[in-house]
Order: structure tokens, then C-alpha cells, then sequence
């Protein structure tokens, strides 16, 4: 596996001043919003590269996708599939002015609305907000951080409740990270305070001086069964990406590999 550090498409976690705890008075909780920048970066730089397989368990079989991704600052994302080969050519592009879906088949560039950010992508049980991450933990919601014990283990505990008119679909995020170097291990999403999924991150390394998680894999209350899992099999970040890329021709030349 070449990796060289970890770059983002859609993760999201949590937040920095120091304030004693209640709870457990050994363990200061940071303030929440410096933990959910720190989280943000962690995922993401000025601009990255990677290639990830994401593997999709359903209950009426299992398929497997290759894909390369590029990012540019916090605007701008690409990510192209590059197999199976009847899916070869399917992309999603995220720009300033909003967020698309190609057919390479049809040619055609497919605006996503934001009311469609929970839709499933690419089949699998992440979203099109999961990966593109249109939305914006900080701007969206406000959040509190507590900590709590899970699995025998004390973790910053982060609640997010979205903001008024913020364009998400859950009613609140949970999330728990380590309590030294911020890593997220777990996050849950409610609706209307019903557990609908979970995320869990593990294979932790050590990238560029920061514990990265680089497997994430949703679990779907609803068909605990099923998940999908995304691994990282090579990432950079702060890698020469051109600003052409995230256009329309930049995106059929990409698509085309």
C-alpha cells in the first residue's frame, strides 16, 4: 500500500482553550471547535490525490469498486470510478456552484440538489454529503463536547445538532474521538433521536505525524447485515492538482483516464 498521507472526501467528526470536565475531572475537554477544524484537516489539505476501494455488502450480494479521487481546498472534489468496467467513467464533481453526477455512457453532467445530499452513492450505504461533504460540521451545527466512556475506554464525546434552515437530513451527530489525538473512532446519526446509522473507523497509522483512521465502514441500523466499507490505498495531500480538473472538460478527460 502507498501511502503517504490521508486526504478527505467525506468524513466528519469533531472540535479546541481547554475546560475541566464534570465528568471526569482527569480528562480536560478541549473546545469543541478546535476539535471539529483539527477533524476536518485531518481528512483533507490545500489539495489531494487518492485511490480507494470501496466494497458494498448488501443482502442481495457483495460488489467491489475501484476509484481515484482529487480535492482542491474545501470547494473543490472529484472522484471517478475506475472499476468495475460497466460502471468505468461514472463520476461526481463538486464545485463553488454546487454538486454533479456524469454518465459517461450518455455524456451527460447531472446536477444534484440539495435535497438529494442522503441519496445513496454509487449503490452503496454512503451518501453523496458523505462523500462530497457539501455540508459543513462547524457552519451547520451547533455542537457540544462532553466525554464518555465506550468499551471501557474514555472519549471526547461531540453532539451536533444542525442550525436552523442548515441543509442536512439528520436531527442530531454523535461522535467519539480519542482524547489525545483526536482520531475518531465512532459516529452515529439520529432522526428525531432514532439510531439510523453508524460509522466505525479503524486501521489507525501514523501519517505525516497525525493517527489517521484509513478504513471507514457505514452500518446501517436498519440491515445490520449489510455495510459498506471504504479503504485508502493510496493517498497524498498538498500534491500539485490543476484547477482544469474540476470542470466540465477537466471531468470527461479524468472520466476518460
Amino acid at each position: 500500500m502507498n501511502i503517504r498521507r490521508l486526504a478527505s472526501i467525506g468524513v466528519v467528526v469533531v472540535a479546541g482553550g481547554w475546560i475541566p470536565c464534570c465528568a471526569f475531572a482527569q480528562t480536560p475537554v478541549p473546545d469543541v471547535d478546535r476539535v471539529m477544524d483539527y477533524i476536518d484537516d485531518l481528512y483533507r489539505s490545500q489539495s489531494s490525490y487518492s485511490r480507494m476501494r470501496m466494497t458494498v455488502v448488501r443482502e442481495r450480494g457483495t460488489r467491489e469498486l475501484e476509484m481515484e479521487s482529487w480535492s482542491r481546498g474545501d470547494d473543490e472534489a472529484l472522484i471517478v470510478i475506475r472499476s468495475p468496467a460497466r460502471e468505468a467513467g461514472a463520476a461526481t464533481l463538486r464545485t463553488e456552484e454546487g454538486l454533479w453526477n456524469y454518465a459517461p455512457r450518455a455524456d451527460r453532467l447531472i446536477r444534484i440538489p440539495s435535497g438529494l445530499l442522503s441519496e445513496s452513492w454509487m449503490g452503496s450505504h454512503f451518501t453523496n454529503d458523505d462523500l462530497m461533504r457539501e455540508t459543513s460540521y462547524l457552519d451547520d451545527y451547533d455542537a457540544t463536547l462532553t466525554t464518555e466512556e465506550l468499551d471501557g475506554v474514555i472519549y471526547l464525546k461531540a453532539t451536533l445538532i444542525p442550525k436552523p434552515d442548515a441543509p442536512v437530513v439528520y436531527t442530531e451527530l454523535v461522535f467519539f474521538v480519542t482524547t489525545d489525538d483526536w482520531v475518531p473512532v465512532r459516529s452515529e446519526y439520529y432522526d428525531e433521536g432514532e439510531l439510523v446509522r453508524a460509522w466505525a473507523f479503524d486501521d489507525i497509522r501514523t501519517i505525516s505525524g497525525k493517527k489517521i483512521p484509513l478504513r471507514m465502514t457505514v452500518l446501517p441500523v436498519d440491515e445490520p447485515e449489510e455495510r459498506t466499507v471504504i479503504e485508502y490505498l493510496e493517498l497524498e495531500l498538498d500534491v500539485p492538482v490543476e484547477g482544469q480538473l474540476f470542470t466540465r472538460q477537466g471531468l470527461r478527460r479524468a472520466a476518460r483516464g
